[in-house]
């Protein structure tokens, strides 16, 4: 979608819209069908002139064959046709103010380089839609991670002016009806008048920036080394000569804690005349090498110089050297529309693995635009040459062939927040699931001693990276489903750690801690380690201990809570006194690993159903946080599969209420949908929190969200779209058809596996993946029957 920002969405048609482009589409395929009939009548009048010896009932024979074969390929070329998914990514979605916290700029498919606007308001990613300002434009950032935001770094604005080293003075408005973005492309013109256009590649960032022909004067490039969203730690620069610079940047990722650090080459096409660089307020014109962490250079092109000015911006963790390689590399030449198109190709090869047909032209744009942004976390952190830096490690250059001829080096992760998003990458990307995978063990084995799971983001990282609670159950997702090609030794040592090292500082910990148990358990009964049996299966059970079955709800209904150490509380919604970032109902139903054992705790899967009912009717399902997302599937497990369906239709296009934040009460309940294609996409103060929300509404649509990334097995929901197909990269094919599906009919009546009945409500990634047709017929009232009757 090229998204045009008028202060309208531009995406969604009314009503009478949709009904007359349907009519206009009838009219058009009865006028093709007219042509094509006579192209027919003019084929079989020719035949008849040049066979009629051959007698009148073989013409017509002959004829009918046209006819038929005429009308075959003209079905064929409608059903092969295939919709740009392209068109349906608006990046402008959940960019305005606090609201999924993400940005409009060009990425490449988990690529390096994340390249995109910086305003000037107080944005956890760099970009506020509502702003006024443009600082520049940076390379470096984490999609709706929260907090203080990651990344920020090295800042470059065009412009027309006298040399400042300050931000809050080269900074300038920009033309919002202007202001563009689509895949692989970005687009905005500055007060001054210089068009500023962005593409990206995997490791470089590509500048496109046209000067009005009317303005020779004051034409600069500024390259600010102290930008960053939480604090620079150091910098370096080097001008090596009038048309490339070298450099590096160091800096945290929260305002505490650890850092990343990477160098950076800038090649441009056009030569500039003279430069100031400044380390603090130390200004000197020609001074070609800065240190420090306030550093940066004033680049000023002459007046009768070239009106359009390109750069290449190459990013590696390795060394300055290896960003020029990829600079210059990487992308070849300066044809800035080439790049566009090629890095646009990639994302359309990725986006193209589903294909939704729908007449909702909104839900297509959600589904496009949420797949779009679960590709953009992790990072590829490998060289274009097959080295890497590992975390914790980063003066040692390592080579990707010493672990496997296939790794790729993955870094920028936010586990904690995104673990069951890589349960939908893995039905697309095998492969990169496989080299994230890797890419965790080879964490685990370079962890540091005093690196525990609470703290984990401590420390060096080649990328901006968050926290890593949930590294183990993607390890266990990939070896799961046969993607499992690493050191397994390696890998269960570090899960078996993250078990003993797990904090237990209040019940959401507690909790935690019992799924890593059980995480690292079934890896060790995979390896037949049975010495550690025991140990893991009482530490997964251990959420038992903090069960008290008769604290009350706050309305006084004994209903049963995780409290600390099993002991009656006074206030079920208190916010944060007794879990991280939510109340007691937020983690009422965090045992991901064994809801059997949770329904023993309650009395009865009636008596839990009915207080997940309870939750949902009084709106204490909080869905712009992580805990409690898997809460809607849980009636699959509970003998209520049409609840689910209830719920996730609900949460997915429906208005409701919310009554939290991650820390406490909104002011005034929140009333609207949750996901909605515009600007602000999401509620508010909601992140994306790395994919991890946008995932979570692609695999809802589909009808299939998996629990528990251990068991490779997809919950179905309720599906959106009339029919999804999966392409798989083995050439298989999974379609997902929902007759009769609607606003209204959001129920499932019945189900075929491949032309048989099914009536379980869940299905195994192994299916999925060999490929083939699960066909829902659905319906305006529940049937309380379906997919009731099966053990999970």
């Amino acid at each position: 979608m090229k998204a045009k920002q008028d202060g309208k969405s531009g995406i969604q048609e009314s009503m009478n819209t949709d009904f007359y482009k349907t009519k206009w589409m009838g009219r058009n395929n009865m006028m093709r069908n007219i042509k094509s009939e006579n192209k027919v009548k003019k084929v079989t009048m020719n035949v008849l002139n040049h066979s009629q010896k051959a007698g009148i009932n073989k013409i017509i024979k002959i004829g009918g064959f046209f006819i038929m074969l005429l009308v075959f390929t003209a079905c064929s070329n409608v059903e092969n046709k295939k919709e740009d998914p392209l068109k349906y990514v608006d990046p402008f979605i959940c960019t305005k103010g606090d609201n999924g916290q993400l940005y409009p700029g060009p990425v490449y498919p988990f690529g390096l380089v994340h390249l995109s606007p910086e305003t000037e308001g107080d944005s956890h990613v760099g970009y506020y839609y509502e702003d006024k300002f443009i600082e520049g434009f940076s390379h470096l950032r984490i999609g709706g991670a929260g907090s203080r935001g990651k990344g920020g770094g090295l800042l470059i604005k065009p412009g027309i002016g006298k040399f400042s080293n300050k931000i809050e003075k080269f900074r300038e408005p920009y033309i919002k009806s202007e202001e563009e973005a689509e895949v692989a492309y970005y687009k905005t013109v500055l007060e001054s008048g210089v068009k500023v256009e962005l593409t990206a590649t995997e490791r470089v960032g590509f500048h496109q920036y046209s000067f009005p022909e009317d303005k020779k004067e004051e034409r600069y490039i500024a390259i600010d080394l102290s930008h960053s969203y939480v604090g620079m730690l150091d910098a370096s620069l080097n001008v090596l000569n009038n048309n490339e610079i070298t450099g590096m940047i160091k800096s945290k990722h929260n305002n505490g804690g650890g850092h990343h650090r990477l160098f950076f080459a800038v090649v441009a096409d056009t030569p500039f005349e003279s430069f100031t660089s400044w380390q603090g307020d130390n200004t000197e014109e020609g001074q070609a090498i800065r240190n420090g962490n306030d550093v940066g250079v004033w680049l000023n092109f002459p007046e009768e110089g070239e009106n359009v000015i390109r750069l290449k911006v190459g990013m590696s963790p390795i060394s300055e050297e290896q960003a020029m390689f990829e600079a210059k590399n990487e992308i070849r030449d300066f044809d800035f529309d080439k790049v566009r198109k090629e890095t646009a190709a990639v994302w359309r090869d990725k986006l193209s693995k589903m294909e939704v047909k729908s007449d909702s032209e909104e839900f297509k744009t959600l589904f496009y635009t949420h797949l779009y942004h679960s590709y953009l976390v992790p990072n590829n952190a490998t060289s274009s040459t097959g080295e890497y830096v590992r975390a914790h490690h980063l003066d040692t250059v390592c080579k990707t062939q010493s672990t496997a001829p296939d790794f790729t080096y993955y870094s920028c992760w936010s586990l904690w927040d995104d673990f069951r998003k890589y349960t939908l990458v893995s039905l697309l990307e095998p492969d990169v699931v496989k080299n994230i995978a890797r890419s965790l063990v080879d964490y685990y084995g370079t962890r540091p001693d005093w690196i525990t799971t609470s703290n984990a983001g401590d420390g060096s990282w080649p990328t901006p990276t968050i926290r890593m609670e949930f590294t183990s159950p993607v390890i266990m997702d990939a070896y799961a489903k046969g993607l499992g090609d690493f050191d397994t030794e390696i890998a269960f040592n570090g899960m078996l750690r993250d078990f003993e090292k797990y904090s237990t500082r209040n019940v959401s910990a507690k909790l935690e801690k019992a799924y890593h148990a059980y995480v690292a358990l079934k890896m060790a009964e995979a390896l037949g380690k049975t010495e550690y049996l025991e140990e893991l299966k009482a530490g997964a059970d251990a959420y038992k201990n903090i069960w008290n079955k008769e604290q009350k709800d706050n309305q006084g209904n004994e209903r049963g809570f995780f409290t600390p150490d099993g002991n009656p509380v006074p206030d079920v919604e208190e916010f944060e006194l007794y879990v991280y970032e939510g109340n007691l109902w937020h983690y009422r139903w965090f045992v991901l690993h064994d809801i059997d054992g949770l329904v023993d705790l309650r009395g009865s899967k009636e008596a839990l159903s009915d207080d997940l009912e309870y939750f949902f009717e009084n709106d204490f399902y909080m869905h712009l946080n992580e805990p409690d997302i898997h809460y809607p599937y849980l009636f699959n497990l509970l003998g209520k599969p049409y609840l689910t369906q209830k719920w996730i239709r609900t949460f997915t296009t429906k208005e409701v209420t919310q009554l939290y934040h991650n820390h406490g009460f909104f002011d005034e309940p929140i009333v609207k949908r949750i996901y909605r294609a515009d600007p602000e996409g999401y509620i508010e103060s909601m992140d994306d929190d790395a994919g991890t929300m946008a995932s979570w509404w692609v695999m809802s649509a589909m009808g299939l969200f998996q629990l528990d990334p251990v068991q490779p097995r997809y919950l179905i929901g309720s599906p959106i779209f009339p029919e999804l197909t999966i392409h798989h990269d083995n050439g298989n094919t999974f379609k997902i058809i929902a007759n009769n599906v609607s606003e209204d009919n959001f129920y499932i009546q019945s189900a075929k596996l491949n032309g048989k009945p099914y009536n379980k409500p869940w299905i195994d990634y192994s299916i999925i993946i060999e490929g083939g047709t699960i066909e829902f017929e659905m319906g305006a009232e529940p049937n309380k029957e379906w997919g009731t009757g099966n053990n999970w």
